[in-house]
């Protein structure tokens, strides 16, 4: 069976996930997305309430929300019992935002405090494919011929039996070792396309150039003598976005640290249960046989959540990231690598830091866009994914640092942004998550009822996208309606429980319309 890999939200290490798309019927609750139009309302929509009013109004009421909706037709069933959380603050305001790369200045701090001393060497060569990683893939790729020959599967015996003759001609032209030692970095974030130009027969600096075009990259990685691997990649890319990766650990380097979508990288993460096994399966890793997993012995955790929390506060001081607080925390399986068909891993404390902006979280997991298609005749793949900072922690110190598509605050659009009340926003919701999660395929009738649970409300600032720009956008305060949803249907259909936790669905608090994730407004 073949592995695949955990794509991380940057909320709760949960999958990123896009909300249902079911076509919007023509109802009142269904609002227009026009820019323009929202900002009037912002500036003071008649009908629309003061953060004051609206704050008095969630206290006095909405301190808890609950309800039961049951839609047979569609085949959803929604229970709300949720803490309605709102911030401390005199005012929400709009931000003019933009994507903020990532300076050579930020890079020399983060290699001075992160990992001081330690040279750094061409990351790219540590890619190489050498014979020893040729033949690895070569093992692998039997066994699995072996599991398709015994399921019966000839066209996937014949797809694995051809991919072994290839990896046998490549092994017979890979270099027996490359030492990275061999090429040493002056630690400058450089243009791709000047590393394109000079080697381009190079597959990394080709796979690079296709990628980013005309972004950035510095990629360095230690030489592991010692059996401390350092990795650190930082990329500049209009088309997949601004980030900065650090790993460190004592098991190997970090293999997809330099993987090019920059949110769906987050080290994979299991959380941890009093007393139990980490259980990775559920957590989204397929492929592996229960149990196959093992806990290595030279990354220990014994220190407090709190010491943890500590040495992560200093490093924010340190980058000078003040304007970012734990959003979220806890203890988690962190996946290093594999042994044959054995997962290694190591227990950390995972903290997860947003933007504040008047004492408000700037929570992005609405906001997320792509573009994936066809622009004339020319196919197009650019993301601006979510701002974070991600950072780990065990008794080694800082494993892992992850500065996620941070954001320039460029102006102040709306200084007191009005909003409606809850009491419109929640009729919205309760219309909208019925329709967002409606499965419209021709087994409608049959399947069992989406199940949802909404567990948390939060007023939060959110990035949202200028339609007609990529790469700008607006800070609106938006809520967010966090649970879980599960899919009796997805379970059934991929043999394996379909569990969706963090967020459900999202409401533009300023007009009352729904974020669509994926166009990022």
């Amino acid at each position: 069976m073949r592995k695949k890999g955990i794509a991380l939200l940057l909320t709760g290490a949960v999958a990123l996930a896009v909300a249902g798309c079911a076509d919007n019927p023509e109802k009142s609750v269904v609002k227009e997305k026009n820019m323009d139009k929202m900002l009037e309302q912002a500036e003071g929509d008649r009908d629309a309430s003061s953060y004051g009013q609206v704050k008095d109004e969630v206290r006095k009421k909405y301190e808890t929300y609950q309800t039961k909706i049951e839609d047979k037709k569609l085949k959803v069933n929604v229970d709300v019992d949720a803490k309605v959380e709102i911030p401390e603050t005199e005012k929400l305001s709009v931000y003019r935002v933009s994507a903020k790369k990532i300076k050579q200045s930020f890079l020399d701090r983060a290699r001075e405090v992160l990992a001081p001393g330690v040279s750094l060497y061409d990351g790219s060569k540590n890619n190489a494919r050498t014979k020893a990683v040729v033949a690895k893939d070569i093992r692998e790729t039997q066994r699995y011929l072996e599991d398709a020959k015994k399921s019966g599967d000839k066209g996937i015996s014949q797809e694995y039996s051809e991919e072994i003759g290839e990896l046998k001609r490549e092994y017979k032209k890979a270099p027996a070792k490359v030492n990275v030692t061999d090429y040493p970095l002056d630690n400058k974030i450089q243009s791709i396309k000047k590393l394109y130009d000079g080697k381009p027969d190079d597959t990394f600096y080709s796979w690079l150039h296709d990628l980013h075009g005309s972004g950035q990259v510095f990629y360095g990685v230690s030489d592991g003598k010692d059996e401390n691997y350092y990795s650190m990649y930082l990329q500049n890319s209009e088309n997949y976005g601004n980030c900065l990766r650090y790993n460190y650990n004592k098991h190997a380097y970090a293999s997809s640290i330099h993987h090019a979508d920059v949110g769906s990288d987050i080290p994979q993460l299991c959380p941890l249960e009093e007393g139990k096994e980490p259980d990775f399966a559920k957590a989204g890793v397929e492929g592996w046989e229960a149990g196959a997993s093992k806990c290595v012995d030279n990354e220990s955790l014994t220190i407090s959540e709190q010491e943890a929390q500590g040495q992560v506060n200093d490093l924010l001081d340190k980058l000078g990231l003040q304007d970012y607080q734990c959003y979220q925390k806890g203890k988690y399986a962190q996946i290093l690598g594999e042994d044959g068909r054995e997962i290694k891993y190591r227990n950390v404390y995972r903290f997860l830091c947003l933007r504040t902006l008047d004492g408000v979280f700037v929570n992005n997991q609405a906001g997320f866009k792509l573009t994936d298609g066809l622009q004339g005749n020319q196919h197009v793949k650019k993301m601006w994914e979510c701002e974070a900072v991600a950072v780990s922690v065990c008794d080694s110190g800082i494993v892992d640092f992850y500065y996620l598509s941070p954001l320039s605050i460029n102006k102040t659009v709306v200084e007191k942004s009005k909003i409606k009340s809850f009491s419109e926003i929640k009729d919205t919701f309760e219309q909208m998550v019925v329709i967002e999660n409606a499965n419209n395929d021709s087994e409608a009738e049959e399947r069992e009822p989406v199940s949802i649970k909404v567990t948390d409300v939060n007023l939060v600032y959110t990035r949202i996208s200028e339609k007609d720009s990529f790469d700008t956008g607006l800070v609106v305060p938006v809520w967010n309606f966090e649970g879980t949803i599960v899919d009796e249907a997805i379970s059934g259909k991929y043999g394996y429980e379909y569990e969706k936790k963090g967020n459900i669905l999202s409401i533009n608090a300023i007009d009352g319309s729904v974020i669509n994730q994926e166009l990022g407004y």
